[in-house]
């Protein structure tokens, strides 16, 4: 009778946990945990037919001030302060450069119908900074007055429009989705706020 040798380096089965009604609770909880998790999101969300809504408690405020004055002092032109209604609230601000190395300085608004604009300055060429604030190669739609100046108007990104003017010598560029006279309230204060730094 032949000799059936053994397979080497053999490991015995594992063992199995046992069935027990705790260890299926704690195999079951993180799957439980998780759907707690995706169903809280989807409740805090909403559809609005309209559109989207903003919830003023909800939206960062900016001292429009202080940001001014941090961003006067790294650049080399005066930069305004616009005074516009207590119902509009600052809440954004930043800085940048294009690639002429031009600065530019940006404060945005939400008016107090919880629409945007936002108001860039720099001494940039026209053409640079309207395809750095819009995104797009500029798109003239024509020219408006406001606070005693011309502006001229650009498509701005998807139905938004680009207003452009200056103010002794640094070009000032209005951009958002509010009305057209909200844009003429900022682009007043644009034109007759006190000037920051140079």
């Amino acid at each position: 009778m032949g000799v059936v040798a053994e397979p080497r380096n053999q490991q015995p089965a594992p063992s199995r946990p046992p069935r027990t009604m705790s260890a299926m609770i704690f195999a079951i909880l993180p799957l439980v945990l998780v759907s707690f998790g995706i169903a809280g999101l989807f409740t805090q969300c909403s559809f609005t037919p309209s559109g989207p809504t903003v919830d003023s408690g909800s939206v960062p405020t900016v001292d429009v001030p202080a940001e001014l004055r941090d961003a006067a002092a790294g650049v080399d032109f005066p930069i305004v302060d616009p005074q516009l209604p207590d119902t509009w609230r600052a809440n954004s601000s930043n800085s940048t450069t294009l690639p002429s190395h031009t600065e530019v300085v940006r404060v945005g608004w939400l008016t107090g119908d919880a629409r945007y604009l936002r108001l860039a300055q720099s001494t940039a060429a026209e053409e640079e900074l309207v395809t750095g604030e819009t995104r797009q190669p500029p798109h003239a739609l024509g020219t408006t007055e406001a606070g005693g100046r011309q502006w001229i108007r650009y498509q701005g990104v998807r139905d938004e429009q680009a207003w452009v003017s200056e103010r002794d010598g640094v070009r000032l560029l209005i951009t958002g989705n509010a009305t057209e006279a909200e844009f003429t309230t900022l682009a007043e204060a644009a034109l007759t706020g006190p000037e920051i730094g140079s």
